[in-house]
This record gives C-alpha cells, structure tokens and sequence, in this order.
C-alpha cells in the first residue's frame, strides 16, 4: 500500500517570536487584515466537516484514501490553528472569539452532492482542490509582504509546500487504485470548473472559489498541472 507524503513543521513553533504589539494599525488597515484572513481561516477549518460528510456516506473504501485523508485532515488543522494565531497578531481577535465564530457557522453539502459519487471522485476533486488553493497561497504573497516581517513569509511557504503535497498524496492514490478510470478525470474537472461559476461556498472545504485571485486562468491552469501529474508513472 501507498503512504502519504508527510511534513512536519509547527505554526506554533514558527510564530513563537511575535505579539500583537509588534503589528499595531489604523483600525481600516486592521479590518482589512481581518477581511482577507477570516476567509483563509474558516475554509480551512471547514476540512473537519468534510471528513464527517464522506465518513456518513461511506465514501472511504480503500486504505490508500483513508490514510491520505487522515494525514490531510492533521494538516488542516495545524492550518487553522496557525491562521487563528496569525488573526490574533495582527488583527485584534482572540482565538477563543475566533473558535466561536467558526463552531457557529452553518454547513451545506446538498449543492456538492454531484460531485461526492465515489472515492475516485472525491479524489479527483481534492487533487484539483489542492493544486488550485496551492496557486491561490502564491498569489498572495503581496499580502504578507504588507505585515512587514519575513516570519510570515516562512508560513506562506510552508502551507504552499502542504497543499502541494496533499495535492500529490491525492494523485497517488489516484493512481494506484484507479488507474483504469483515468481518462474520466478531464471530464470530472471540467465539470468542477463548471460548477464554480455559480456554486456558492457553504462551508464544505472544497469548491471554495470565491475572490479575485481565483481567476478563470488559475482554475485552467490547476486543471493542466492535475492532469499531468496524474498521467506521471506511479513510484513507490
């Protein structure tokens, strides 16, 4: 059987030189923090929920999936945990307010439904989900150029190499269980891409397109670095 691929960083490692006091702004530059993080934030978080939906429909089968999805689902979490210190940093809230916020959020599976039909699916749209989030994460460096220290530049980098890595760990899996179901994944993405044009987030992780930055040329190019990475031999 295939493993996932694993990295082992600590957010709370990485921010454990920084306070408040060192990213004090005009509450408009705070808010603006605020309104680009909480985004970042809450759709990472949402991973949980989307572990409980394929758990109560019976989605895992194979081995392969599950351990990728348990490794995935560790990696969320040290997201969200490192997003709610970034938060507390340099945009006046306490983590405790934040886990509040985010437990009080609703979640809506039903507009997805089409596309959690099997385990081949589901990964498909989880290799293509990373990839694209992976792009996103780059584009935003300007962001944490403007918080004025290279400690969030490490961050930016790391939750990059992640996502890359879940992207890949999902392709894996693709291509040791399903290799004979390959020439359906154009078609399932396309599909994806379709879809977004006017899906609206509800909490379930994946899917979650919404801001500038996921442009029409970002989503193309995620589709055509999926695909290759799939059509690449399988190694162990």
């Amino acid at each position: 059987m295939i493993t996932p691929v694993r990295r082992n960083w600590s957010p709370k490692e990485l921010f454990n030189g920084l306070t408040p006091a060192m990213f004090t702004a005009e509450p408009s530059a705070v808010r603006a923090r605020w309104d680009k993080l909480w985004p970042d934030l809450y759709t990472e978080y949402d991973a949980r929920y989307l572990k409980q939906e394929l758990a109560t429909r019976n989605l895992v089968v194979t081995a392969e999936a599950a351990a990728f999805l348990n490794a995935w689902a560790i990696d969320e979490e040290r997201h969200t945990d490192g997003f709610i210190r970034i938060i507390e940093l340099v945009a006046n809230e306490s983590e405790k307010d934040l886990r509040e916020r985010l437990d009080a959020r609703p979640h809506d599976f039903s507009p997805i439904i089409e596309h959690l039909k099997d385990e081949f699916s589901l990964m498909v749209m989880i290799a293509f989900d990373e990839m694209c989030t992976c792009r996103a994460y780059a584009a935003e460096k300007p962001f944490y150029d403007g918080l004025g220290n290279k400690t969030f530049h490490l961050w930016l980098r790391e939750v990059i190499a992640d996502e890359a890595v879940h992207s890949m760990n999902a392709v894996n899996v693709i291509r040791a269980c399903y290799r004979d179901r390959i020439g359906q994944v154009g078609p399932i993405l396309d599909n994806l891409i379709r879809a977004s044009d006017n899906l609206r987030y509800c909490g379930t992780f994946v899917l979650d397109y919404f801001g500038t930055v996921y442009s029409k040329e970002l989503l193309a190019n995620s589709r055509l670095a999926t695909m290759r990475n799939i059509a690449k031999p399988l190694t162990v």
